[in-house]
């Protein structure tokens, strides 16, 4: 576009009416005198910048019309609702942009050197017609006036301690440029906005579509939810890739460590009314808290871009509070729906595709869309990345390892304070349990594995109202191995295990312990991980008859968490001690009962000989044997007891032997509240004597009852 010629009888007219009032001044003798030539712009320099201007204007003619301006200043003018005056101030103060030679007429016309900015009492006395539009004039110069409150002028930085009138103006940088005929380009939003990339394959939301096209400022703000604040945005830009300009995509976790956030939005809302793109800001997560409360520093910015923008859609995860973010401003939410595993496991079809190595086949494609609840955009994404760890071993295709590990990168991280991530570093072999308990958590395994025939294929989810998920419960006296067998549950799924942290879930004010049980759930969700409720029945516990209010808030705590694990869709497991103490509503919703029983003492042995490995120094007198068959007692405490007696081998600098044990053993007991008797101890009795440096054994027959 030649801006140029198309603004010359505009640029024209404007000298015009700079010399019409240096004639004014002239004829009033209100400018430098020669004896001050070279700190002044002299009336020569003047006049030669003027001798071409046609036709001249006396000193008391009135302004010509303004001339018709180029496409780009009338869309200006339509998208922020710009009059003629306004146009006539923005030419005014775009001037020295489009012809350097204005800014000594404007110093001139200051009758000072140093402003070489028009300022709004120069506006005034150049381009009023009379007093009705002098008086217009000095209302589009007023701060909640279009130009100024788009901040399409800005005050020149040097004068804006000067009075108002006296300021200098400039034009929004990216604005003259982009008026200029330049793609417009904001520095100020550079980390922040950018451009979004075409819209990549995918089901399109006719209802987001529908209303987010609309650019009507009375149209409601968008809340896209998904699982995950990506998949929200992947699906807005699919339905709305058919607008005139590609979408602006804000990063809101990069909003909020911005030096100056309030600039930025105010930069963002002038880009696009100008350009009108539609914009996403995301993820909504990163701005808000758990209540949905964003600090002073944001909230008035995103409020203000949600006034002021058309359309605008904010993309969040499920559950995220936003209503008091965006305060009276009218907004919707449109939860997107989940993809089905069928169609996650086309998702990964069409993303492997595109690769012309061997095909992965199709039983680990629908093992990892099974497991892993992602939207196209993220399943995309891991494809990518399971390429990628397939390339690293030398491979020319992923497999079915590459697509659950890329699947589980890309699963949300960083699930909160109500739930912790379990570390996996146990196998098989770890778990020292009877063959009918390893079978019937194999078991479970295989459950979770064969969903998708059996919920998919055989339609067993239908009859159970589209429910999908497995729900467990472990059950058995403490140390006996629930929360290893978990781990091991998750690690050969290739799931994450998040424990729910119950002193952070469990809240004694009404309705926050509900709230973070949703943030828990949620949490897993968004992870694609296994969630486990370590001690059951403080959560689960038996409802009670009715007897005052923390009895009834009791039982809504119990029916929250019953209806919220039957409507998650992934795994959950509850381990208890204390099983009779479970709700027994709380059957209905368990597929799998895992009950762990105290080990046999074949099995205490193979317990100690895995607490004490081959690199721990075991003294010639230890007798596992003799430890399995005496003691009674689970794993838990059987590790805690050969810690204990390797601590005490290391401080006397000796090997791990029966002595340190037993006083070990001793010491547990102790804790449990009961005393063994010297006739407990068999043989090795005597190495706790009274010469010895434990005498904690009671000397007892031992047939005394000890309680």
């Amino acid at each position: 576009m030649d801006t140029g010629t198309t603004l010359t009888p505009a640029l024209e007219r404007l000298r015009a009416l700079v010399e019409r009032e240096i004639g004014r001044l002239r004829a009033r003798y209100e400018l430098s005198l020669d004896e001050f030539r070279g700190l002044y712009v002299s009336d020569e320099q003047v006049d030669a910048l003027l001798k071409r201007v046609q036709p001249e204007l006396t000193p008391d003619a009135a302004p010509p019309p303004l001339p018709p301006l180029p496409p780009r200043w009338q869309q200006l003018a339509s998208a922020l609702a710009l009059n003629e005056a306004d146009l006539d101030l923005l030419l005014l103060v775009m001037a020295s942009e489009l012809d350097p030679r204005f800014e000594p007429l404007w110093a001139y016309l200051h009758n000072d050197v140093a402003r070489k900015w028009p300022s709004a009492e120069l506006a005034l006395r150049l381009l009023s017609r009379d007093d009705a539009h002098r008086v217009e004039l000095r209302q589009r110069l007023q701060p909640d006036a279009p130009l100024f409150a788009w901040y399409a002028l800005e005050p020149v930085l040097a004068t804006r301690d000067a009075a108002r009138s006296a300021r200098g103006l400039r034009v929004n940088a990216a604005l003259a440029e982009w008026l200029l005929g330049l793609p417009y380009d904001d520095e100020r939003l550079q980390g922040l906005v950018r451009r979004a990339p075409p819209a990549r394959t995918g089901p399109v939301q006719d209802g987001l579509a529908r209303l987010a096209a609309r650019r009507d400022p009375e149209a409601p703000v968008l809340v896209a939810s998904a699982v995950q604040a990506t998949d929200a945005v992947g699906a807005a830009l699919r339905s709305l890739s058919g607008g005139e300009a590609l979408p602006l995509l804000l990063d809101l976790a990069a909003l909020r460590g911005h030096a100056a956030p309030a600039e930025a939005i105010a930069a963002l809302a002038l880009m696009q009314a100008v350009t009108g793109a539609a914009v996403f800001a995301a993820p909504l997560d990163a701005v808000v808290d758990a209540e949905g409360r964003a600090t002073d520093a944001l909230a008035a910015p995103l409020r203000r871009l949600a006034r002021q923008v058309r359309p605008l859609v904010f993309a969040a995860g499920h559950g995220v509070r936003w209503r008091e973010l965006l305060g009276d401003v009218r907004a919707i939410e449109l939860p997107l729906p989940e993809p089905d595993a069928r169609e996650r496991a086309q998702a990964w079809r069409e993303a492997l595709g595109s690769s012309p190595a061997v095909p992965v086949s199709d039983a680990a494609v629908m093992a990892v869309a099974d497991r892993f609840v992602l939207g196209p955009e993220r399943i995309e994404n891991a494809a990518e990345l399971a390429r990628d760890l397939a390339r690293a071993e030398g491979l020319h295709a992923p497999e079915s390892a590459h697509l659950q590990a890329a699947a589980r990168a890309l699963s949300l991280e960083g699930s909160g304070e109500v739930v912790r991530c379990v570390p996996q570093r146990f196998g098989w072999s770890d778990l020292v349990v009877p063959p009918e308990v390893e079978q019937r958590l194999r078991e479970l395994i295989a459950a979770v594995e064969q969903r998708p025939l059996v919920f998919d294929g055989w339609n067993l989810a239908r009859p159970g109202g589209g429910q999908r998920g497995i729900k467990a419960m472990f059950s058995g006296p403490s140390g006996t191995g629930k929360t290893m067998a978990a781990a091991i549950v998750a690690r050969e799924l290739g799931l994450e295990l998040h424990r729910v942290e119950l002193a952070a879930v469990m809240s004694k004010y009404i309705g926050e312990t509900e709230k973070n049980l949703e943030r828990a759930f949620a949490a897993a969700r968004r992870a694609n991980a296994i969630l486990f409720i370590d001690e059951a029945d403080a959560l689960l516990g038996k409802r009670s008859e009715v007897k005052d209010a923390h009895d009834r808030y009791a039982n809504v705590e119990v029916a929250y968490l019953l209806q919220r694990m039957e409507d998650h869709d992934g795994v959950v497991i509850v381990a208890t001690n204390l099983a009779n103490n479970i709700d027994a509503a709380f059957s209905r919703r368990i597929q799998y009962v895992v009950s762990f029983p105290l080990p046999e003492a074949t099995a205490r042995q193979r317990l100690w000989d895995a607490m004490l490995p081959a690199e721990a120094p075991r003294a010639a007198d230890l007798d596992l044997g003799f430890l399995a068959r005496q003691f009674e007692m689970a794993g838990g405490e059987i590790r805690n007891i050969t810690l204990e007696a390797a601590f005490r081998a290391a401080a006397q600098g000796t090997s791990i032997g029966m002595r340190e044990v037993l006083a070990a053993v001793i010491s547990h007991y102790g804790k449990r509240g009961r005393l063994l008797h010297a006739g407990e101890l068999g043989e090795y009795a005597r190495l706790l004597g009274p010469e010895g440096q434990q005498p904690t054994a009671r000397t007892r027959p031992a047939s005394a009852d000890m309680g």
